[in-house]
């Protein structure tokens, strides 16, 4: 069994993922290290800036294919795992993204509050622009219906530590204490 965390941006995969790995010994695979590293260290944000969002998209696509018969993994998602590019360069739903997703595991959204994110990720260097004309809040609005949709469980984390959102997954998931 593989345990995927989705959610926007500064919803706390990482840190959880971390965490739970502590706890449960699975090892963590984020998509967007894979991506830094497959591409020789560049940073997201220059990869972006250089190739575009639909070759990052892409390479989101190819990881996962290469994760098809992992087992054992925690599985720490970028904030648009669950999306492409349509021919216009509009974000839409990921359907081969998503299938691939859906047979590697569990997937488990965490969620936060719209203000608090949009608070936490707006002028953050160390992420890529999502789009040039169109603010984070905006963008987020698009997604979280995907999200919802998407997720087999839904943890809220506006009240959660880390060790609480854990400990939750675990309970979700079966895994003893």
């Amino acid at each position: 069994m593989n345990i995927i965390l989705v959610g926007p941006r500064g919803a706390g995969k990482s840190k959880v993922s971390r965490t739970l790995s502590k706890q449960i010994q699975f090892p963590v695979v984020s998509t967007d290290s894979v991506i830094v590293y497959e591409n020789g260290g560049i940073p997201i944000p220059k990869f972006v800036e250089q190739k575009g969002w639909k070759a990052f998209r892409d390479l989101e696509y190819s990881i996962l294919s290469k994760l098809q018969n992992a087992d054992g993994i925690i599985l720490d998602c970028g904030g648009g795992i669950l999306f492409d590019l349509d021919e216009n360069g509009n974000e839409i739903p990921s359907e081969r993204k998503l299938s691939i997703l859906r047979k590697l595991g569990r997937i488990i959204l965490l969620e936060k509050d719209f203000n608090e994110l949009v608070e936490k990720v707006e002028g953050d260097k160390t992420r890529p622009d999502l789009a040039k004309n169109k603010a984070y809040a905006e963008i987020l609005k698009k997604r979280l219906p995907v999200y919802y949709e998407s997720s087999h469980y839904k943890i809220n984390m506006s009240k959660l530590s880390k060790e609480d959102a854990a400990d939750k997954i675990k309970d979700l998931l079966g895994f003893p204490d």
